[in-house]
């Protein structure tokens, strides 16, 4: 009993001297100057999509920043980009100071790219800032139930590449009347990401299969259509097992977003004039400023106006085939007579200039010197693989013959890196 008082005693007197200690120390640090606080200066951070119309000194301005500190970042800016390129839709941010002074602005024409005007000790510094990007894998396959397109996207598969799939296959399938409930499907695509996982791209199709089953019973014949991917230039092309091309020397179409608002005709009812006359040609309505391609390879022949027509322009691909483009709004850079352009090539943008009622795009295509019905002209294919590029190909198709065979398999799969 003496011992546990003892101990007792000897921790209140602990305590006590803790106690007393703390005291000391929070008077003593009471009667000391305090430390002036640090304080960040605020600053004021703007994202946003650059809307048409806009230019850097518009935006710069919107926010209330001097005239004399904006030229000073679009010059430095200008330094690694061209200003004059810069388009709707691309990100930008700006980061202001509470006296409206630019202390960074970031432009990001796509995802895996940014331009960067930082303010510095020394002044403004401009810097590209490359993402790295790294490619996952990508294998889906399934049934088409009621159609295609919602088939695919039930599986996984997104828009842009349904729309790509039914694209490389349209040359040898007719989607809106060719497929029905049973047919499959098979699609491997490879897909870019940054560091953090976002999106650089919507995905390339490598490999494509479509199997024709002959409808739910069994009826049909059942035919196969498979496609790989041979790379071009930076792009791809695609090609059957045998090297035969997938594609026609042709677009289907010279622009997206399309409707067809009139077709050929031999005796149309025209609706200004008001009265019946030949419509050898497809209007395409869009909207004011929709891109128009070229349909094939080509030398630009006429560019310019040409009465009823209005902005015009004239492509010869051959010997035998011309294509004609009209009541355009305005040409593309680079569009004048003799210039060589390619398939899917912006060539100008749907306007209403001429002789038109609203903004379409009038199509014309002549064969052998005879304007023909397009819609209904067979589309001559594209050539087929030399000699030289089997050898590159061979290598090629075995690799993706494993992906598919698996994918055969499995129903599906995703790597993040290349399996093979």
């Amino acid at each position: 009993m003496p011992d546990l008082l003892k101990n007792r005693k000897i921790v209140f007197a602990a305590i006590a001297s803790a106690v007393l200690l703390t005291a000391v120390f929070v008077l003593r640090r009471s009667r000391c100057p305090k430390e002036p606080e640090v304080r960040k200066p605020k600053t004021i951070i703007y994202g946003d999509n650059l809307a048409a119309g806009e230019n850097l000194a518009t935006i710069f301005a919107r926010r209330g920043v001097p005239a004399n500190n904006y030229y000073s970042v679009i010059g430095e800016f200008s330094k690694i980009y061209n200003a004059r390129r810069i388009q709707a839709g691309h990100y930008y941010e700006v980061t202001l100071s509470t006296e409206n002074k630019i202390l960074e602005f970031s432009y990001r024409p796509e995802v895996a790219v940014k331009y960067v005007v930082k303010l510095t000790t020394e002044g403004y510094k401009a810097e590209e800032i490359q993402l790295k990007i790294h490619k996952k894998y990508f294998g889906f396959s399934g049934t088409v139930e009621n159609n295609l397109y919602y088939s695919m996207i039930s599986v996984g598969v997104n828009p842009s590449l349904i729309m790509n799939f039914a694209d490389i296959f349209e040359s040898r399938i007719a989607f809106l009347t060719d497929q029905r409930p049973g047919d499959r499907f098979f699609i491997v695509f490879e897909q870019s990401f940054t560091e953090r996982g976002q999106e650089v791209d919507k995905g390339t199709i490598l490999v494509g299969k479509y199997i024709m089953s002959g409808g739910q019973r069994g009826k049909g014949k059942i035919k196969e259509f498979t496609a790989f991917a041979f790379p071009r230039g930076g792009l791809y092309d695609y090609y059957d097992p045998s090297g035969k091309s997938l594609n026609t020397q042709f677009l289907s179409a010279p622009l997206s977003f399309r409707r067809i608002s009139s077709y050929f005709s031999n005796r149309r009812f025209h609706p200004i004039l008001k009265y019946h006359r030949p419509h050898h040609g497809i209007d395409y309505a869009a909207p004011a400023g929709t891109p128009v391609s070229s349909i094939g390879d080509g030398q630009v022949i006429f560019v310019g106006r040409n009465g009823d027509y209005g902005k015009q322009v004239k492509i010869r691909h051959s010997s035998t085939y011309e294509s004609w483009y009209a009541h355009l709004s305005r040409y593309a850079s680079g569009i004048k007579r003799n210039a060589y352009v390619k398939k899917g090539q912006v060539i100008g943008h749907v306007g209403s200039t001429g002789l038109a009622t609203g903004p379409h795009l009038d199509f014309r295509v002549k064969q052998r010197g005879r304007f023909v019905n397009f819609l209904t002209l067979k589309l001559p294919p594209a050539r087929s693989l030399t000699k030289k590029e089997m050898k590159e190909f061979t290598p090629l198709k075995k690799r993706y013959y494993r992906y598919m065979a698996e994918l055969i398999m499995n129903g599906k799969f995703k790597y993040d890196r290349a399996p093979y």
